[in-house]
């Protein structure tokens, strides 16, 4: 009885995981701490700026280069909120993968976005279907921009609708990007987990058809009514 019982609560226990994964998701502590900054720099250069406009003729230079090594700041910090965002959306993708096919992984090749896209398809898990996927690629476009171009406007990110017909990004174009895909991990996640969930725990008639046409192509008789007690012995 404790076998079968075990069995039940380990079942329940990765159902309800899958369930309440999300809720971490949520903790992304960089967004916390460079908003503030944001906002302090940004201050920092509207003061500057009204004492420039008050200054007598040729008398601001030293702040105009202030304000001009703070907006530098502004648009690293910016950049960094997106290079966390996709990180932070990596991390918790790859747990959540690892978690749930543990056996079947290797989290070496999830780095390339290609290996997830075909393990998921494996699983008859369209990524493109999922919720937020254009968000996400999107965001995955410019972090790799952001990391590998000496131009960050290339052929996968100048059609990004913030950056369309711009030759020159500010850090505001890359704030205003961020806005709207801020929540886009959430989203992708929430609707991948629900999908794992039905591949892992809910068979309808059709599925539980094809495994046993599977089953019986690869066992003797013999063999299958063994298993058959098996199932029979674990379910009670």
């Amino acid at each position: 009885m404790r076998e079968q019982e075990s069995f039940r609560d380990k079942r329940e226990q990765r159902k309800f995981g899958l369930q309440i994964f999300f809720m971490n998701i949520q903790n992304n502590h960089y967004d916390f701490v460079s908003n503030k900054l944001i906002k302090d720099l940004e201050k920092k250069v509207a003061l500057l700026k009204s004492q420039i406009e008050t200054d007598e003729k040729g008398s601001g230079y030293m702040k105009h280069m202030e304000v001009y090594f703070l907006e530098k700041e502004l648009y690293v910090v910016s950049e960094m909120k997106i290079l966390y965002g996709y990180k932070h959306f990596e991390t918790h993708l790859k747990w959540l993968l690892k978690a749930s096919y543990s056996s079947e992984i290797n989290e070496r090749k999830l780095f390339r976005w290609e290996n997830v896209e075909d393990f998921l398809t494996s699983k008859k898990i369209n990524p493109k279907e999922l919720s937020n996927y254009i968000e996400l690629r999107d965001l995955r476009n410019l972090n790799n921009a952001i990391k590998h171009s000496l131009n960050i406007l290339d052929n996968k990110t100048k059609n990004i609708k913030e950056f369309q017909n711009k030759k020159d990004l500010k850090y505001t174009d890359l704030l205003s990007f961020y806005a709207r895909v801020e929540d886009s991990s959430l989203g992708f996640l929430q609707s991948l987990s629900d999908r794992i969930e039905k591949d892992l725990y809910e068979f309808d008639n059709e599925r539980i058809e094809n495994i046993s046409d599977e089953i019986v192509t690869r066992m003797d008789t013999k063999t299958v009514s063994k298993l058959i007690k098996k199932l029979e012995a674990k379910k009670k």
